[in-house]
């Protein structure tokens, strides 16, 4: 088997940045993703083995018990290696001297969380506190970045909190599309359409008007308003009309009971809630560029390239000073428009799979082509590999 070693232009790597969309559904309590409903399984009333509202980091266990669940694990050595959750005292005086498996769990699951903060009281204030430098760094894109005057001490806030895991390195600018939603009814709409981080109301008894803002590399939604959108009382924190610091009543929020299914007044019904946008995802791409020159590649090893005739591939003679193989006769399998005319003898073959091999000759990947690729004496081929990091 021929092989072929990679140089400098052969193998490089790319980085596409993607745009996924991203939607969050609340109603009820409940936060649908992507639109996708719950499937219930054997096990639990969802499949992916994570609570409602939320969704699996690998999407391990799938309707298994909790018999079969895997579950990572490490082996106690010299090294020290072990997990984030094992403090230094548990390592060293558990799991005796050595060899022992130190086991963790899955799954790890994620979800929006929604924190209403009306003074400096509340046990959530310490969130938004913490985010006073990052909010004041952002005031070169506008002016609504500015924690004391609209975060800080008596202001109303209502922060949504989104994981990286849904949006990967940033929300993309312009995309924050917020849709409040009054008895099935669209009642008012803000946006970033601005580029810069301000939810503006497009639609609505308050149209033009800011109501928030938004944090894209944090993944952090503050709204601020308090205008009333609806003069229809909803059961909220507390009976009251709507607000977009209303918006998102019963995201994680311990407004509603975790994974509850039990039923809800027709009141807290009425007002649902949509969280659109795009996030940034920078994917590394390995690029192999596989070569296939001229005259080489033209021969293969597989007994079928012989004719049955030709005898035992084992088969020599030997003398005094020679050792030679016996001759072998290769099937001419070089296409012909006639039936009854024998083609010129060319050396040709099939190329179907490319290996990838380490420096150690070991194998690492395998290319395989849709449709095998007639390589003759007189054609070059280079063949395009790509692998996602």
């Amino acid at each position: 088997m021929p092989y072929f070693k990679l140089r400098e232009n052969d193998l490089f790597v790319n980085t596409i940045e993607a745009y996924p969309n991203v939607k969050f559904y609340v109603q009820s309590g409940s936060i649908y993703v992507n639109d996708q409903n719950y499937i219930s399984g054997t096990y639990s009333d969802n499949i992916t083995g994570v609570p409602r509202n939320f969704i699996s980091l690998y999407e391990y266990n799938i309707n298994r018990s909790d018999s079969q669940r895997i579950y990572p694990f490490v082996i106690k050595d010299g090294q020290k290696t072990t997990f984030k959750s094992i403090s230094q005292l548990d390592w060293d005086t558990q799991f005796n001297y050595g060899g022992n498996k130190i086991t963790s769990s899955y799954n790890l699951s994620s979800s929006i969380t929604r924190y209403r903060i009306t003074s400096e009281s509340d046990t959530s204030y310490k969130r938004l506190r913490a985010l006073t430098n990052t909010i004041n760094h952002y005031r070169y894109l506008s002016n609504c970045f500015n924690f004391a005057d609209y975060y800080g001490s008596g202001k109303e806030v209502n922060m949504i909190s989104i994981p990286s895991i849904f949006y990967g390195s940033s929300i993309k600018k312009g995309t924050v599309n917020l849709k409040y939603f009054i008895s099935g009814s669209l009642a008012a709409q803000a946006s970033d359409s601005r580029f810069n981080g301000e939810l503006v109301q497009v639609s609505g008894t308050t149209t033009g008007s800011i109501v928030g803002t938004v944090l894209y590399n944090e993944g952090i939604i503050l709204l601020t308003s308090s205008v009333q959108i609806s003069n229809e009382d909803l059961a909220y924190e507390t009976t009251t009309s709507s607000s977009w610091c209303r918006f998102g009543f019963g995201s994680n929020d311990g407004t509603y009971p975790r994974n509850s299914l039990t039923a809800v007044t027709n009141t807290q019904l009425t007002a649902s809630y949509a969280l659109e946008f795009q996030g940034t995802n920078h994917v590394q791409t390995l690029t192999v560029m596989a070569k296939a020159p001229y005259n080489q590649l033209n021969h293969s090893n597989n007994p079928t390239y012989n004719k049955n005739s030709a005898g035992s591939l084992g088969t020599v003679t030997s003398g005094s000073n020679i050792y030679e193989e016996s001759k072998r006769i290769l099937v001419n399998v070089v296409p012909s428009d006639y039936t009854d005319t024998l083609p010129p003898f060319q050396k040709e073959t099939y190329i179907s799979k490319i290996g990838l091999y380490d420096k150690d000759k070991n194998l690492i990947g395998i290319a395989k082509l849709a449709t095998p690729v007639r390589k003759t004496e007189d054609r070059e081929f280079i063949f395009k590999l790509k692998l996602d990091l």
